[in-house]
């Protein structure tokens, strides 16, 4: 083939890949950060044919997106001597909505009204999801990234609960079932396996940040459907990272007065533009393409993934070990979420 043409065909590849990029539609109730939980629908994904993967392809992106989300928790633990927690939260998402903005910057114009229509639920949205994760990042200043991972594995059966408050929809009594059981790992984990512990109200500060974390984040995706589909997938991540990442910068300021100063080294660089770029955009990107193949439901089982990564990431890297608490606690939060999965799923598909 003739150097021109070929040039020619990689520029038609990257003009139809940045297109497909701007044309996914997403009312999921789910955050980008899990984008397809059960018994929610399946974004909108308009993925030219020269994209699709292969199944191969596929299941290696969706588990590829499992193990960067868990190493992002481990990522916070093992830099926090470093790193202050809420300078690495905004650069994180600063940079991402920067990466973003080179894809959006000439439909905000057309879009700047449905912004302004609803920039009170965008606000809302940021502050849940950036500063769930800042919370998450002040947490393993004091818990180990094990425990950490751990307790955010119950975040799918924890979801149910927003998800009632807010829209009333219903909750069968399996899926009570599967939330008491996560809960109940969830108490397991943060007490160490000792009633003596919850008593005296001992918890680790760490484990609470963590859970506040998860509440966070199940608010994010309970109302991330809110936003009209008009909006465009890029846009809508676009805005609430921004959003997020201005409301935590006057913690950030007040974070480098007082604390500590966000250093600009080389590897400091380095690991924002792996959460900014490789583990918010990355993840998203791989995870969106694989349910072209894999399909929701075979992909959520791939969360499960996210838990493992996490603790084998911590021993490996971290020198952190894993106790009998970890994996009775696991246990419990593992059979929450099937409980909770399968009655989703199954409603679902009777109704």
């Amino acid at each position: 083939m003739p150097a021109n043409e070929a040039a020619r065909d990689g520029h038609g590849s990257k003009i139809a890949l940045v297109k497909w990029f701007l044309s996914i539609r997403n009312r999921s109730r789910i955050p980008a950060r899990f984008p397809a939980r059960s018994g929610n629908r399946i974004p909108d994904l308009k993925i030219p044919a020269e994209f699709k993967p292969t199944p191969a392809v596929a299941y290696g992106l969706v588990t590829a997106a499992a193990f960067l989300w868990a190493a992002s928790t481990v990522i916070g633990r093992g830099v926090h001597q470093e790193l202050p927690p809420l300078g690495m939260t905004f650069w994180r998402w600063f940079l991402a909505a920067l990466v973003l903005l080179l894809f959006v910057w000439r439909e905000l114009p057309r879009k700047r009204a449905l912004i302004a229509e609803h920039w009170r639920l965008i606000l809302l949205l940021g502050f849940f999801q950036v500063g769930s994760s800042a919370l998450l990042f002040l947490g393993v200043n004091f818990t180990t990234a094990i425990n950490a991972t751990l307790l955010n594995a119950a975040q799918p059966a924890l979801t149910v609960v927003p998800a009632w408050l807010l829209t009333r929809d219903r909750v069968t009594p399996g899926q009570g079932l599967g939330i008491f059981a996560a809960l109940a790992g969830i108490i397991v984990m943060v007490s160490q396996g000792k009633l003596g512990v919850l008593v005296a109200l001992q918890l680790n500060v760490g484990d609470i940040l963590a859970l506040l974390a998860i509440l966070g984040w199940t608010i994010y995706a309970t109302i991330l459907h809110r936003l009209p589909a008009e909006l465009g997938f890029a846009t809508t991540m676009f805005v609430i990272f921004l959003s997020g990442s201005l409301i935590v910068l006057p913690f950030y300021i007040i974070e480098s007065a007082a604390f500590r100063v966000m250093p600009f080294t080389g590897s400091a660089v380095g690991i924002v533009a792996m959460l900014g770029i490789v583990v918010s955009l990355g993840s998203i990107a791989m995870w969106n393409t694989s349910l072209r193949v894999v399909g929701p439901n075979r992909a959520t089982i791939f969360l499960n993934l996210v838990p493992i990564f996490g603790v084998s990431l911590a021993i490996i890297f971290l020198g952190e070990r894993l106790f009998a608490h970890h994996l009775a606690g696991a246990g419990l939060v593992a059979l929450g979420i099937v409980l909770v999965v399968l009655r989703a799923r199954r409603r679902s598909e009777s109704g």
